[in-house]
């Protein structure tokens, strides 16, 4: 099983607009994003995002470059700030791929507690609309399969 962590795309600003919807870049990484999960075969069953614009809108763009049915599910929980603690159980009790669409430090901090046990941002950072890729080996036992970020897939792809 994989679990997929894709930190949403460049924000505009708040004094523009304090929904802080993605920028043109912004679009444009969850674009790329997107591009490279359908590359690499990636087929997420759910994806789960935050209650924030900018992150259903980076959930949205990458549905729409996979190109396959993948429901979207906003969620409380999932905020910049929210602890990954809380979300633990869940995560363990996924069956099938999932994509999360959200925030940093959340996302980081998520990736460490399963890697390391510990809910550590800085071991894991992300640049806007950068993946991080789990597989889980079995219960509570996950490794770390992808990490990169736009700039990167711009190479690969």
């Amino acid at each position: 099983m994989f679990l997929y962590l894709v930190r949403h795309g460049e924000a505009v600003d708040e004094a523009e607009s304090p929904e802080r919807p993605l920028s043109l870049r912004g679009k444009q990484e969850a674009a790329l994003t997107g591009q490279f999960l359908k590359a690499i075969g990636a087929k997420p069953k759910l994806c789960l995002c935050s209650d924030k614009l900018r992150s259903r809108q980076t959930a949205e763009r990458i549905v729409e470059e996979l190109g396959i049915p993948v429901k979207i599910e906003q969620r409380k929980g999932l905020a910049p700030k929210d602890s990954p603690e809380g979300f633990l159980e869940e995560v363990e009790s996924f069956a099938d791929d999932r994509l999360i669409a959200g925030h940093s430090p959340f996302l980081p901090r998520l990736a460490g507690l399963l890697l390391c046990g510990r809910a550590d941002a800085d071991a894991f950072p992300m640049a806007p609309g950068g993946l991080i890729r789990l597989e889980r080996r079995g219960r509570g036992a996950w490794s770390l399969s992808i990490a990169i970020s736009p700039a990167e897939i711009v190479e690969f792809l």
